[in-house]
């Protein structure tokens, strides 16, 4: 086989015509070989991963607003929240802050088109979703775990003078089964006050906004799979090139597509000059292989370097047996 240079194979490449469709479009460039369908000038891959980012903004932009409002008692019983469930309201903050930044994240990536800010973006969405469920367990824990034994545990061991007084205050309530039970006296609770204990509002309260908490949850769980699920899939196309481009040159292949467009040239040679065929060219690519002569198999191709030019010099193939 004579050597073959690169130039020379550039050249027959690009002397090849090409299938001209509608929706074959390379945008006057060389190295894209499809332009898929777009939606309002985007690709369907990349209006997911809007609408899932835009879903994660909101509802992390919700718990986090609603985590600062109760963090500044905004509400009435916002008191009974902050002092009384401290460890879930802090994991909501954070992973409402997380989430809002992550969706800040992604927009960027969509925005740019710019896979790496995405591969961030999907990163960021696992802590996310730990999280979210650490949320849910500690709502749900917290709930069906003997509760009213446990607010009984808290209100006697665990919270300090000032916060038995928020409690009382805001429940409207004196000591914990009435008011000679461990309470906290001030101008509203002393021993005969006439005021009920605070082990049944503070139990009722526990117990629905504790329910409400999980349930809003574990709803938002599936939501958030769906999100991880449609950034896996859909990051690498935000835009049309990738898996569109055409195949490198590869040196040691020459002209041809693959090692078996060059089996079958070789063998079509060697057919060529055993029957001595007439008006016989050298140079076409690739040939159909008869039916009762088996494929052969290719070992390895040599490349050797002369005077610059890269020449291909593969080694003859052996037929499998």
């Amino acid at each position: 086989m004579e050597g073959v240079t690169k130039e020379k194979c550039l050249a027959e490449q690009q002397q090849q015509p090409q299938p001209q469709s509608k929706l074959l479009k390379t945008w006057n460039r060389p190295d894209i070989r499809r332009e898929p369908r777009r939606i309002l000038g985007w690709t369907l891959a990349r209006w997911l991963l809007l609408v899932s980012n835009i879903v994660l903004f909101l509802y992390g932009m919700f718990f986090l607003l609603a985590s600062v409002v109760t963090y500044s008692k905004g509400y009435e019983h916002a008191v009974v929240i902050v002092v009384a469930n401290e460890d879930i309201l802090a994991v909501t903050f954070v992973a409402a802050l997380l989430a809002v930044i992550t969706s800040i994240v992604g927009l960027v990536g969509i925005r740019w088109k710019d896979r790496r800010i995405l591969g961030i973006y999907v990163l960021l969405l696992w802590p996310c979703f730990a999280l979210l469920s650490a949320v849910g367990y500690l709502s749900y824990k917290g709930d069906v775990w003997n509760l009213r034994a446990k607010l009984g545990m808290q209100w006697r061991y665990d919270f300090s003078p000032e916060d038995q007084v928020l409690l009382q205050d805001n429940l409207h309530c004196c000591g914990f089964d009435n008011p000679h039970d461990h309470a906290t006296y001030y101008d509203r609770c002393w021993p005969e006050s006439l005021l009920p204990g605070c082990d049944y509002k503070f139990y009722l309260f526990e117990h629905e906004f504790l329910t409400k908490t999980y349930t809003v949850t574990f709803c938002l769980v599936p939501v958030h799979i769906l999100i991880i699920i449609i950034s896996l899939l859909c990051s690498n196309h935000v835009d049309h090139l990738f898996g569109s481009r055409s195949r490198p040159y590869i040196a040691y292949l020459g002209r041809f597509n693959d090692w078996r467009d060059w089996e079958q040239y070789q063998l079509r040679q060697k057919q060529l000059q055993e029957n001595k065929i007439p008006g016989s060219s050298s140079s076409s690519s690739s040939s159909t292989l008869p039916p009762s002569q088996p494929e052969p198999i290719l070992t390895r191709a040599r490349t050797t370097c002369t005077n610059h030019d890269q020449y291909i010099t593969p080694r003859h193939s052996h037929e499998k047996n």
